[in-house]
């Protein structure tokens, strides 16, 4: 599995603030419908550190991960949100072999 990280912090003035809440689902339904898309998590830093919000988009291999950084539809919705006041920075991320399955406590 690869993934499309987002890190940004999201908008806290009232306009883009509300801009962004009327179109975050949205957003996530879009990039869910990129090819090879797997799931969709999003987390927020339980401090208000920056950036603020970390958002995965898993996908089936890097090769469909790489391709979706790279298309239209991902552009789109990068500059939408930056439209609404949250800059986003694009990391492709994978599995460490060190970790292939999640550790459990």
């Amino acid at each position: 599995m690869a993934y499309v990280m987002l890190q940004y912090d999201r908008p806290t003035d009232t306009q883009h603030w509300n801009d962004y809440n009327r179109h975050v689902q949205d957003w996530i339904a879009r990039l869910l419908q990129l090819p090879g898309a797997v799931s969709f998590m999003a987390y927020r830093t339980a401090h208000q550190e920056s950036p603020d919000t970390f958002a995965m988009l898993e996908f089936r291999t890097t090769q469909q991960a790489q391709q979706a950084a790279a298309s239209e539809a991902m552009k789109l919705v990068l500059g939408e949100l930056r439209s609404a006041g949250a800059v986003a920075r694009v990391l492709l991320v994978d599995r460490s072999p060190f970790t292939p399955e999640p550790i459990l406590a």
